[in-house]
Formats: C-alpha cells, sequence, structure tokens
C-alpha cells in the first residue's frame, strides 16, 4: 500500500481547495467538466443541487457490465439507511432521478462492441442514439451516456470523432464522454493500449470543453488520494503488491466509505451488494461505490452546481425546451 506520511496529508483547507477545484473544472478550458477521482464526496455537494438534478435531468445510459459499476454504485447509495431518499433513482422517472439502463435500443450494447463504421458512415451507437433521441416520446431525454467494457485495442480517435457528431446535432444533450477500465498496462503509451487512450480522450475533451466521466481516474486513486495506476493496476484494484481497497478499507474502519461497501455496523444494510469485475477481495466493491458517487457529483454539476450557468434549467420539466441555457 502506498501510505503517506501523516505531516504530508492534505490539511483540512487543503482538501477544500481542492474540491473547490473539482467544481471549478466544468468552468475550465472550453468549459470542460471533468468528473474525476477528487469528485467522489458527496458531502462536498449541497443537498439542493441533488434535488435539482433528480427534478432536471432525464438520463439514457447504455453500458456492459464494466458500465455497470456506476449503477451499482448507485444502488448503494439508495439504500444507505443514512441517506433516506436523497439518491433515488428509477428507470422511467417515476421515483426520484430519471436514469433509464440500457435504455437505448440497440445492436450493440457498449462502446467496445460499437467500434466500427456502419453502414450510415458512423459508429453503431452514433445510429442508435440519433434514432432514440428522434422519437417524439423521447424529447425528454437530455443526457446521453455509454460506456467501455475493455478499451485495449480500440481507436479511441474514432470514438471521440464520433461523439462529436452526437454533439454537433443534439446542441441541447449533454453527450458523458468516458474513459475505459484499468488492465494491468500501468502508464504504458503504446497506440491503441488502455493509457493511451484515456490520455487522447482526456486530452481531446479538456480541448473542446467536453463533460468527461473520467472511469479509469477514479479507479487510480485511494480515497486519499494515493495513486496506483503507475503499479499495473487493474479493475478489481488489484496493482502490483497489494489491493488499494482492502488495504484503505482494513485502515480506515468505521468510515463511511467502509460502511457503505460493507455494511459493517450498519442495521439493515449489507453493503453493496454487488460491482462486476471489483467483487473479489469484497472490500473492492468501494470502486462501484465511489463512481456512484462521481456520478451524483456528475449530476449535481450538470443541473447548475458550481456552473456560471444552468445547463439545465428549472422550466425544463414542463416540456418546454425555452428555459435551457448552455455553457458550451
Amino acid at each position: 500500500m502506498r501510505k503517506r506520511e501523516q505531516e504530508n496529508l492534505p490539511s483540512p483547507w487543503v482538501i477544500s481547495v481542492l474540491v473547490l477545484i473539482c467544481v471549478l473544472s466544468a468552468a475550465g478550458s472550453q468549459g470542460q467538466m471533468l468528473i474525476d477521482h477528487t469528485c467522489t464526496d458527496l458531502n462536498s455537494v449541497p443537498g439542493p443541487w441533488i434535488t435539482q438534478a433528480a427534478a432536471d435531468l432525464h438520463i439514457a445510459y447504455n453500458h456492459t457490465s464494466h458500465g455497470s459499476q456506476i449503477i451499482s454504485g448507485m444502488n448503494a447509495l439508495e439504500i444507505f439507511p443514512a441517506y433516506g431518499s436523497t439518491y433515488e433513482w428509477s428507470d422511467d422517472g417515476s421515483v426520484g432521478l430519471d436514469l433509464d439502463d440500457g435504455g437505448i435500443p440497440c445492436g450493440v450494447s457498449d462502446l467496445s462492441q460499437g467500434d466500427y463504421i456502419d453502414e450510415h458512415g458512423v459508429t453503431p451507437w452514433v445510429t442508435c442514439s440519433r434514432v432514440f433521441l428522434d422519437l417524439p416520446g423521447n424529447d425528454h431525454i437530455n443526457v446521453i451516456m455509454w460506456s467501455w467494457c475493455s478499451i485495449d485495442g480500440h481507436d479511441a480517435q474514432r470514438y471521440v470523432d464520433n461523439m462529436e457528431i452526437l454533439v454537433s446535432e443534439y446542441p441541447d444533450v449533454g453527450f458523458v464522454f468516458m474513459t475505459g477500465h484499468a488492465q494491468g498496462q500501468g502508464e504504458d503509451m503504446t497506440p491503441g493500449s488502455v493509457h493511451y487512450n484515456n490520455e487522447l480522450i482526456r486530452q481531446h475533451c479538456q480541448s473542446n470543453g467536453r463533460i468527461l466521466f473520467d472511469f479509469a481516474d477514479i479507479e487510480a486513486y485511494d480515497p486519499d488520494w494515493a495513486y496506483y495506476w503507475d503499479l499495473n493496476l487493474w479493475d478489481n484494484l488489484d496493482y502490483d503488491v497489494g489491493n488499494w481497497a482492502q488495504e484503505w478499507i482494513t485502515v480506515n474502519p468505521g468510515s463511511e466509505l467502509d460502511q457503505l461497501t460493507t455494511g459493517d455496523g450498519v442495521p439493515d444494510y449489507a453493503g453493496c451488494g454487488s460491482c462486476a469485475h471489483s467483487d473479489s477481495p469484497s472490500d473492492a466493491r468501494i470502486n462501484c461505490v465511489l463512481k456512484g458517487r462521481a456520478a451524483w457529483w456528475m449530476y449535481a454539476t450538470l443541473a447548475g452546481w458550481g456552473q456560471p450557468d444552468a445547463i439545465f434549467a428549472d422550466g425544463f420539466e414542463s416540456g418546454s425546451t425555452s428555459a435551457w441555457s448552455s455553457t458550451g
């Protein structure tokens, strides 16, 4: 485990500054919204912005097993007794946040399966997203998310180019870019490798002011922000000489993250029930918890928290898009 000496731990004011940096990243280079390992402490998100997100956002999210880690983390937050109904969500929006899980009909289920050009001259997930968004019954959808399975060996340039097609065609929809999960390759920059592709996506989003949910970055750091990606990290948080999740929870018993992950000491809560590819050791389910927390941070930011102008304004749920505004 990469242990930090006590005197090197961030002081409370430093932590506050770093949290502010995460909030302000949405107003960074050309308005980029970056959601990474610095965006997982929901105690920093004002409650009204969680409520606002649930009221304003209408999300469709397609993924396979790795992408389900976000959903598993959201489920853990939803049923954690101390949170009450704060993080409720449903497929149809009847309760809490409206997130249609797997809601885009398509012959490919994730970005990895859809890494080719179809008969329309675009990737199949672009075609499926177009068909979905053009349906009259889906004119309320204002956020689209697609995640990777393995990003290794795929064409990240084709990915960002095709995401830009959707961004240009649907300016009132927020398209969430994503990086790919760890696969034990460290910081290898061989073209097409995991780190190479992730870095290409990061640079693109920074240069073009896009929304990036940095899936890989959230895995790369433990909750004390010690870095493990360069130690051949895997998607269950194993690295060269250990597992950072198991090590962190062992030295942080009774913490909120420990309780959310394991359920230890929490009546009527058994912890994060499952976490695809991060179930062994069981403490690795913190991977899902952190991604679920980062997702809610993103939703609050999309709803306007920390933004110079709200991306989705209050009038949206009336069905009119005239009240929308955009940061660009």
